[in-house]
């Protein structure tokens, strides 16, 4: 009877083993985190600007829109300490996430943030308030550091940005309305501006075998005859060929816009 027993405990430590086994070796294997950037790509929907608050003896004013926001200063950034804790806005904070803390920006917010030592940026999420140290601006995730090289000094100096929905930060949408501007108006180089039609149509026919393009036309509100190359399509093509033009003697030549 004894003898049985210890047949049995013995085959029942051999059966859990086999289990045991078992399920170690079907177990999914843990996957290192990884800077994740698609969630921060997407249209941000909801908006909290949230109430004045006191932290260290200053009163900070969250902004009720970061339209326009261009600031340089420090940036800093936040690691193994914080991870997992709650964000300002609720979320969970990730250290290898694209995101950062600001003190008055809506939240959230994306921003385009330039290290002005080295010229890389990175966009990030504002997910959480801070820093709370007078000279910095934003406390970067240290995935969001490492990636604009900083992260093994601590603080560096950058440019923040905010982006609009189309991921475009205000200077870039100022270009951009500068260059459309230019494309559907109509720019010229002018080479002269002369009283005597004679005088005008000698200069046109001195350019027109190296300057096709080359045309004359009399104002209306001065009665002048002017002496254009163009149009160019953008202010690019106009520049180098005013450029061309000085160093072929036409030192006068000057860019309009009609």
């Amino acid at each position: 009877m004894i003898k049985s027993c210890l047949w049995m405990n013995y085959f029942s430590v051999i059966l859990i083993s086999l289990l045991l086994s078992s399920c170690a070796h079907h177990r999914p294997p843990i996957k290192p985190i990884q800077a994740h950037n698609k969630a921060y790509t997407a249209p941000i929907k909801h908006v909290k600007t949230g109430s004045p608050y006191h932290v260290a003896g200053v009163w900070y004013y969250p902004l009720a829109s970061g339209k326009h926001y261009d600031r340089t200063g420090v940036a800093s950034w936040y690691g193994k300490k914080f991870n997992g804790r709650k964000t300002a806005n609720g979320e969970r904070y990730d250290m290898y996430a694209m995101t950062a803390a600001h003190t008055t920006l809506p939240l959230p917010s994306r921003v385009r943030v330039t290290n002005l030592s080295n010229g890389r940026s990175v966009v990030v999420r504002i997910n959480d308030r801070g820093p709370f140290v007078n000279d910095r601006i934003i406390d970067l995730s240290y995935a969001a550091a490492k990636a604009l090289g900083y992260d093994k000094k601590g603080t560096t100096r950058v440019r923040v940005q905010t982006l609009d929905a189309n991921g475009q930060t205000a200077n870039t949408r100022s270009q951009e309305h500068q260059r459309q501007r230019q494309i559907n108006g109509h720019i010229y180089i002018q080479l002269g501006a002369f009283r005597s039609f004679k005088s005008a149509n000698e200069l046109r026919r001195s350019l027109i075998q190296d300057y096709p393009s080359v045309n004359m036309i009399q104002s209306q509100h001065d009665h002048l005859y002017r002496v254009h190359l163009g149009p160019f399509a953008t202010e690019w093509r106009s520049k180098k060929m005013q450029f061309k033009l000085k160093q072929d003697g036409y030192v006068h030549a000057i860019m309009i816009v009609q």
